[in-house]
């Protein structure tokens, strides 16, 4: 082959092959879902907060083997927003009313809420943890309550972000179900001497 045309093949070929690698998302969305089981009607007047208290705030990390570094894959919004807003929309569903000045409030608190990928040439294993803490503070009781998921699949190859964004949204949507379906947040605030 002539050396004139060999190296703008060899950069051609090097820049497609970089835009294949770089076709993984930087940034991917969780949109749980919440399923009540029923709906009684409770008439309670709340504050609800929320804090991300994650030490890392990335939600996949895939590490390659014989890599120390690892891809980093961000949440594309606000997840501790979605997650209050999850929670609030399917609680005021059963009747509870949020009013910032109420002397009850519930806090969110995220704790753990990431997925860590480990990929070989041949495959891939992902292991999701969830871990939320709920805080219902009434003046007459207070209840602190974790809720944790933990959810491991396998696949061939590399991992696809986006199926694992799917199956995350599902596991945070089971989640989040079991918080407000708990009847024991909602005893703590139907509580009054």
């Amino acid at each position: 082959m002539n050396k004139q045309l060999l190296l703008p093949a060899l950069l051609l070929g090097g820049l497609l092959g970089l835009s294949a690698c770089s076709s993984t998302p930087q940034q991917v969305q969780l949109t749980p879902q919440i399923q009540l089981d029923s709906v009684p009607q409770h008439s309670i007047i709340a504050a609800i907060k929320s804090q991300d208290l994650r030490p890392n705030r990335f939600l996949i990390s895939i590490h390659q083997q014989g890599e120390e570094q690892a891809e980093l894959i961000a949440s594309g919004d606000n997840l501790r927003q979605t997650i209050e807003l999850q929670l609030s929309a399917a609680w005021q569903q059963q009747g509870l009313g949020f009013v910032p000045e109420s002397p009850n409030t519930i806090t969110i608190d995220i704790l753990e809420l990431a997925s860590e990928v480990e990929e070989s040439s041949v495959k891939h294993t992902a292991s999701s943890t969830m871990r939320l803490k709920v805080t219902v503070d009434t003046p007459h009781k207070t209840l602190a309550k974790q809720f944790r998921s933990t959810h491991t699949n396998e696949g061939a190859f590399s991992v696809n972000v986006n199926k694992q964004a799917v199956a995350m949204s599902q596991q945070l949507s089971e989640l989040l179900t079991q918080i407000v379906n708990d009847p024991q947040l909602i005893e703590v605030l139907e509580y009054q001497k």
